[in-house]
């Protein structure tokens, strides 16, 4: 047997690659399931951290100070105040600027923010958009804000005591940006009366756009809206009633992260396993015939006591040796081992013992078959030339189930001896 066998090497990278891609494939999946759970909290989190900044917003407003304004257009810390009825107007440009700095601390969509005022019909916005100027009037029943509490069901919200306050919308698509948006809409009542209306635009790439990010940060490959996915979780944002979150992922994204590290590991572990295997194969077995070393098997028999050894030695090696050269003789002991390999199972022990003597023990058989079986490696070995000589061997055995190796080994190399003096080519079983 070699252990360098193309075959055998590729069906051991074949077996560890299929287990590790497995292994990998299976946790990548776990691992997976585990952060669209962890992503879906931390985004939830997110979210509620800006309802909580819009509804401070309120106690913000109420206790704004006024100052007169003439109807016009103002620009006031980068919010823009359009003011439909003369009188006195809240101060909300700073707190509209710092609502904004809070919020783009969290994300970096935030599209616009914009505060209706209800008794006068003015309005502030952060930035102002085409359509806020040209739909801002005077009549009641056009105003913006009344038509977006109707529409939205935010109307008397001020009972709603654990319930939602506020209303995130469906994602739609913005007439001036053309950029698809959800609004965070919270009505600011006050003694059972609407005061005024905040509005939040927030593009609704910021879920995408957080997934990516989360991607990037975890290694994930969590997608949102796949039909052919294999996991899906889906769940609303608070404040919320369609538009669901659907994050999940496909098993095809998962092969192709796990694919290429479970074949570079099963590349690196084939190779060191080849390469242990060829260390213990050169400390364990002989380099010429891949017989066990004596060295290596004998302290294992010396802890045996049932034995069904044959001691083979090579007929006038020491004539071929001198007559042919070495490197014939070293040919000689190659094919003998190979024929002797070929003839005893796997579970029979073949040892070197020494220059052209080899022991080999058989498991599980009679002394009747342990005849049978050295009469057939003479015959085996006799049966054809080697390199063209004629080359035979000598059997020495013995067949016992309570002795010590030491014992036995004499008694079968006693059996060897009588093989040769009695004219070679022959077995003696003790």
């Amino acid at each position: 047997m070699r252990i360098n066998n193309t075959n055998y090497n590729f069906i051991t990278l074949l077996k560890s690659f299929i287990l590790l891609f497995f292994l990998f494939s299976s946790f990548y999946v776990i691992y997976n399931i585990y952060h669209i759970e962890k992503f879906n909290q931390r985004y939830i989190t997110r979210i509620q951290t800006v309802y909580s900044y819009v509804r401070r917003f309120g106690s913000y407003y109420n206790n704004a100070s006024e100052e007169h304004k003439l109807k016009d257009d103002y620009q006031i810390d980068n919010v823009s105040i359009i003011i439909n009825t003369p009188g006195k107007v809240k101060k909300l440009s700073k707190g509209i600027s710092l609502l904004r700095s809070e919020l783009d601390k969290l994300t970096n969509n935030v599209s616009a923010i914009s505060v209706f005022e209800n008794s006068t019909n003015n309005a502030h916005f952060c930035p102002i958009k085409p359509k806020h100027s040209n739909k801002l009037n005077n009549d009641a029943k056009n105003n913006p804000m009344h038509q977006i509490v109707v529409r939205e069901g935010l109307i008397n919200t001020y009972q709603s005591f654990y319930g939602c306050n506020l209303k995130l919308t469906k994602s739609y698509t913005d007439d001036c940006s053309d950029t698809q948006i959800r609004t965070i809409y919270y009505p600011i009542y006050n003694n059972k009366r609407l005061d005024a209306l905040l509005a939040i635009d927030i593009k609704s790439k910021d879920f995408t756009d957080s997934l990516q990010q989360y991607n990037k940060k975890y290694l994930t490959v969590i997608n949102i809206n796949h039909s052919n996915n294999f996991y899906t979780k889906q769940e609303l944002l608070p404040c919320s009633k369609i538009h669901p979150m659907n994050m999940g992922f496909n098993l095809f994204s998962i092969f192709r992260v796990t694919f290429l590290p479970a074949l570079l590991l099963s590349i690196i572990y084939g190779y060191f396993k080849i390469h242990l295997i060829k260390k213990r194969h050169n400390i364990q077995r002989d380099l010429m015939t891949h017989f066990y070393r004596r060295d290596f098997y004998e302290k294992k028999w010396l802890k045996q006591r049932k034995f069904n050894l044959l001691i083979i030695d090579i007929d006038h090696f020491k004539k071929i040796n001198d007559n042919y050269g070495h490197e014939i003789g070293d040919e000689v002991i190659r094919h003998i081992a190979k024929r002797i390999n070929n003839y005893i199972d796997p579970t029979d022990t073949a040892v070197r013992w020494g220059g052209e003597e080899f022991i080999i023990n058989f498991q599980n058989i009679s002394n009747k078959e342990l005849h049978i079986k050295a009469k057939d490696l003479c015959s085996l070995i006799d049966s054809k030339p080697i390199l063209s000589l004629n080359v035979t061997v000598s059997i020495g055995g013995i067949s016992t189930t309570n002795s010590h190796f030491n014992d036995a080994y004499k008694l079968a190399d006693k059996a060897l001896y009588h093989s040769k003096n009695n004219g070679r080519n022959q077995y003696t079983i003790v």
